[in-house]
């Protein structure tokens, strides 16, 4: 078995983390669809009066897209600010012993 440089290594943790990333987010999305399609269906076919599904709609909406943005767009910055203080931390543990 071959030795993994560092390099290597930051590559396939940034790879499995944003892979994740992207499953969690797309599972939030169809979960966000689904619900929300039966919400308006319901709202149109039983409570006809007020457009209260416009309510979860928004709130949800929002809440999909924080997790677009920091499960997606800004995961890189996350994934390096953690390997730069898993790096220190471990050259801290070095200097030590």
């Amino acid at each position: 078995m071959r030795e993994i440089t560092l390099e290597d290594y930051k590559r396939a943790d940034r790879e499995l983390e944003r892979e994740a990333a992207r499953r969690g987010f797309t599972i939030h999305a169809i979960a966000y669809g689904l619900v929300m399609t039966g919400l308006i269906i319901l709202n149109l076919t039983l409570a006809t009066e007020f457009p209260w599904a416009v309510f979860p709609l928004i709130g949800w909406g929002i809440g999909l897209t924080l997790h677009y943005l920091f499960g997606l767009r800004w995961v890189n910055k996350a994934i390096t600010d953690r390997q730069t203080r898993i790096e220190q931390r471990a050259a801290a543990s070095k200097r030590a012993a």
